[in-house]
């Protein structure tokens, strides 16, 4: 029966490859024919196919799920050639029953077991056949030796356990164990591979053999002969075990107890992990400290396990190196000795220079052995000591010889009891190339009393000058260090500054105000900065690159004072309004100031401008308000992007009231009448202002008035009005 099934498999591919041989065949015979058949009449349609595909007891093609597939041809007779053309790619091909049998361009592919009707349709004519789908086998079976394997089976870790798979057509069988695919649903209890069952856990696992769309399954229970494992450290506790960094392994016992009762060791059969390898590793249960810290060490065998946790500890509380932090030297320059002690958790300190692990991180630059660091090439480096658990560094950093040396500053400001960073100090190369060589540089100063030097810092100890000396491989270069009298307060001549887009613009004056009360005018030697990328810096001036508000700090020794900056377009004009100013001592008005741009805006800003006044006596300016002090002319001026405006200011007195030298008066026809008005000031000081005034009449047929001058014109009475600055009196006028 197995022989027989071997040749009906073997016929299945050899007629297959017939079949692909004669489709070719088809094809290359039918080509010129096919490249017409459009235009051709098509009579009728037969299917061709490999004669060992076509099972005649069942009138049908035989296809086999999940086996090879079935090529099927067919074949068109036209009306204008006796030979009959290769269709089968431009048919349109239907099956009866999707679910049984699948047809794609005349490959069938068996799905299910059952029957169903292929048809190819080509050119409005149809041709069928049935095609019958069957699995190769009626079944498979698990075989355990020679018993049919149980649905499930219990059986404890490590037993050797291995399966056949049986595969039954008809009356005949046949062993497929290799041909099935294998597989588990859980492969930390078990895995399978061609039948062969490796047991690894507890638990439960089901393992399946799959043939030709047919399988079997069994389902695993695995136990463990043991009950438990005991992990002993040695100590007290087999809870916990410690462990110093650097210290010989600990060895770690693993005790099984079967479900007999009875007990030994499996240390050395059984399995360990850590679950942290960087803190400690672990093998046949000894461990090995690694790195400080905590983790977890597992022993397992046959199914069943025990942890202990494991902290590793430093033995040492630190490291110290001497040098410290960081070292400079040249390359030329002898070897550095580095020495290393460490202080142990019991506050012992011991020097371990020569047991310590040393590394450089660029041994391009400076490599090192037993705390000696040896410079290779300029650049740097970070030297590493590491002792059992603690670690230090310092960085090593190493220069090119240099011809010459220079300081970035001609001199330095200071004052009494302060402390400042010394200066920057360039060296020149052999290549000509600069080199920054500060951390090189030893200082001395030449005047003690006036200041010192210590710590990389200058100290300000007297008034006076002191030239400090920096000294790089016997090269000098000085600067001047004056020490002046303590400042109070920095302030700048203005607190807005308008800048120019793309123009130089002067920095503002600044002023000092010392200890002794004396102003000093520092704006040579204040700095200037900004946390702006909108303007440039120049030592003379400032430039703006972009349209911003930004702050400007000017700096001088330990003072600061800041200046509002605003980057914008330049304005071509200004116009002002009013274009002058009268006003009351005491009284205020603003000034309005349209700025016209480049771009042709314009913009409000008179609030904006630096505004000042020539008699402050007279007049004063804050803002764009005007204030009247006295009366008198002044000026007041406002400047913007360094264009200037200005406006006169007449401060006249405020005048409190009229007064007329007579109130009433009788007149004949004919006959005049002088009067005087008199303007009395919140000076004190009377005024004559008859030609001044506005004179008016109530009814000029009976008087008529000018500068003060009545004249009766006919019989009646009128009411003659003088109006100065607002103000208004009156005269009545009787004529008879």
């Amino acid at each position: 029966m197995k022989n027989s099934l071997r040749r009906v498999m073997s016929a299945g591919h050899a007629r297959r490859l017939t079949a692909i041989w004669l489709m070719v065949a088809l094809l290359m015979s039918a080509l010129s024919g096919v490249a017409h058949a459009a235009d051709e009449t098509v009579t009728g349609l037969e299917f061709d196919y490999y004669a060992g595909d076509y099972n005649s007891g069942t009138s049908s093609l035989q296809v086999f799920i999940e086996d090879d597939k079935v090529n099927l041809s067919v074949l068109a007779s036209v009306s204008s050639s006796s030979s009959k053309q290769d269709v089968t790619n431009e048919a349109t091909w239907k099956t009866s029953n999707s679910a049984i049998v699948k047809v794609e361009k005349g490959v069938l592919t068996g799905l299910g077991k059952g029957t169903a009707t292929i048809t190819a349709t080509y050119k409005g004519v149809s041709a069928s056949i049935k095609a019958t789908s069957d699995y190769v086998y009626d079944s498979v079976t698990l075989m355990q030796g020679t018993t049919v394997a149980p649905a499930s089976l219990d059986i404890e870790i490590d037993q050797p356990l291995v399966f056949e798979l049986e595969g039954t057509k008809g009356t005949e069988t046949k062993i497929v164990t290799d041909d099935a695919t294998w597989t588990t649903s859980n492969s930390a209890v078990a895995t399978v591979e061609d039948g062969t069952v490796t047991l690894l856990g507890v638990g439960s696992a089901t393992i399946t053999a799959k043939l030709k769309g047919k399988s079997d399954s069994i389902t695993l229970k695995v136990t463990s002969p043991y009950k438990a494992i005991t992990i002993g450290n040695g100590t007290a506790s087999n809870k916990l075990l410690e462990i110093d960094l650097g210290s010989d392994p600990s060895k770690l016992s693993a005790t099984a107890e079967l479900k007999t009762g009875v007990t030994s060791s499996i240390a050395d059969n059984a399995t360990w992990t850590s679950a942290n390898t960087k803190i400690a590793t672990v093998s046949k249960g000894e461990v090995t400290p690694v790195g400080t810290g905590k983790t977890t060490i597992t022993v397992t065998h046959k199914g069943v396990s025990s942890s202990i946790e494991v902290v590793v500890r430093s033995a040492y509380q630190s490291i110290k190196l001497s040098p410290e932090k960081e070292y400079h030297m040249q390359l030329q320059d002898s070897p550095l000795a580095v020495t290393a002690e460490v202080m142990s958790n019991t506050g012992i300190s011991n020097t371990v220079t020569s047991d310590a692990d040393w590394s450089s991180s660029n041994v391009v630059v400076a490599v090192v052995d037993k705390g000696v660091v040896t410079p290779k090439a300029v650049g740097s480096a970070k030297i590493t000591a590491s002792y059992k658990g603690v670690s230090r560094s310092i960085d090593v950093t190493v220069y090119p010889s240099v011809t010459k040396i220079s300081i970035e500053e001609e001199s330095i400001d200071g004052f009494k009891g302060i402390t400042g960073d010394l200066p920057k100090v360039m060296g020149t190369t052999f290549d000509g190339s600069s080199v920054d060589v500060t951390k090189l540089a030893s200082w001395t100063s030449a005047s003690t009393d006036i200041a010192v030097i210590k710590d990389g810092q200058w100290s300000a100890k007297a008034l006076g000058e002191s030239e400090l000396t920096a000294s790089v491989q016997g090269k000098q270069a000085k600067v001047k260090l004056v020490v002046h009298v303590k400042p109070l307060k920095l302030y700048t001549e203005v607190k807005d500054l308008s800048v120019v887009f793309g123009k130089d613009t002067a920095y503002p004056a600044v002023t000092v105000i010392n200890e002794d009360g004396e102003e000093e005018d520092v704006s040579s030697r204040v700095k200037w900065s900004t946390t702006s990328d909108n303007i440039v810096l120049k030592p003379e001036a400032m430039k703006g690159i972009e349209v911003s508000s930004l702050t400007l700090t000017a700096t001088y020794l330990n003072k600061t004072a800041t200046l509002r900056v605003k980057i914008e377009e330049e304005v071509m004009k200004f116009e002002v309004e009013p274009t002058e100013l009268e006003l009351n001592p005491g009284r205020s008005k603003s000034v309005k100031v349209t700025a016209y741009y480049k771009s042709g805006g314009k913009a409000s800003v008179a609030s904006k401008m630096n505004w000042s006044s020539d008699n402050e006596k007279l007049a004063t300016v804050s803002g764009a308000s005007v204030k009247a002090i006295a009366v008198g002319t002044a000026k007041i001026t406002g400047t913007y992007q360094g264009k200037s405006i200005t406006v006169p200011v007449t401060v006249v007195p405020k005048l409190k009231s009229l007064a007329l030298s007579s109130k009433s008066t009788k007149l004949a026809v004919g006959g005049t009448f002088a009067v005087t008005l008199q303007a009395n000031y919140t000076t004190g000081t009377p005024v004559n202002v008859t030609e001044a005034a506005v004179w008016t009449t109530s009814k000029a047929s009976v008087a008529t008035v000018k500068d003060g001058k009545i004249t009766a014109v006919g019989k009646g009475s009128a009411s003659i009005k003088a109006t100065f600055s607002g103000k208004t009196v009156t005269i009545r006028i009787t004529v008879k």
